[in-house]
């Protein structure tokens, strides 16, 4: 059986290395249980879905567990005192197909719950644990969850870790960054200057001499000289 158990723990190891790859942000905590009961003789608790596939409990006191999502969520059974050293046993060896049909005719006592891998790392919590109040009748049990705590290295209480904030996108700008100044606007563009025409053209002369305007080159006295000399040749 112990090879088995090997054989088992090579296959079963990566497969929670892949699963208990850290978030950024997060660390993983340890696990605790606390049942207060009184257990009858005969009788026995168990932690089903535990990483060993069921713990014993002993009534109490406080237990390290372990737990892994793949084994499912946990959850509290009766069994009969003849069963605990099979599941001890078989939990040693990691066999959790023995495991479960010792557990499959137990008494269920309380809902099953899951456990708690990762916190964000910002809390001082290390530790997470449960503590049950279970009541057994007989073949019935009953119990219900009186509180589950976060606690510290030094075992005091912790308040609950909050979830982690969102990773910010890669561009965004930060939040304490100043914002970047305006870029100045540009100078308005300087008026199109209108081209002059060409100047004004000259009114034609006529051919007599005379401008447009009927005046001859030099006055009254070049009219005069015209009328002299054209006198005498006559």
């Amino acid at each position: 059986m112990r090879p088995l158990a090997a054989a088992l723990a090579v296959l079963l190891f990566p497969l929670a290395a892949r699963a208990d790859l850290l978030p950024d942000g997060h660390k993983g905590v340890e696990l605790s249980i606390r049942v207060d009961a009184q257990v009858p003789s005969g009788k026995a608790l168990v932690l089903a879905n535990t990483f060993e596939g069921g713990t014993v409990i002993v009534p109490g006191t406080d237990q390290k567990i372990g737990w892994h999502p793949l084994g499912g969520e946990m959850q509290l059974r009766l069994v009969a005192a003849g069963e605990v050293d099979k599941i001890k046993t078989a939990g040693a060896d990691l066999d959790r197909d023995k495991i479960k049909p010792l557990l499959a005719a137990a008494a269920v006592c309380a809902p099953p719950f899951a456990g708690v891998r990762t916190i964000v790392d910002t809390s001082p919590a290390v530790e997470v644990r449960w503590t049950w109040r279970a009541t057994i009748d007989g073949n019935k049990c009953s119990a219900e969850l009186v509180k589950q705590e976060y606690l510290d290295a030094t075992g005091k209480v912790v308040p609950a870790p909050g979830p982690a904030e969102p990773p910010k996108p890669i561009n965004a700008p930060l939040a304490d960054a100043p914002s970047p100044t305006a870029p100045p606007a540009p100078a308005p563009a300087p008026a199109p200057v209108k081209a002059e025409g060409p100047p004004a053209a000259k009114a034609q002369e006529s051919a007599g001499g005379c401008d447009a305007g009927g005046s001859a080159p030099g006055g009254l006295a070049g009219l005069a000289l015209v009328w002299l000399l054209r006198r005498r040749r006559r």
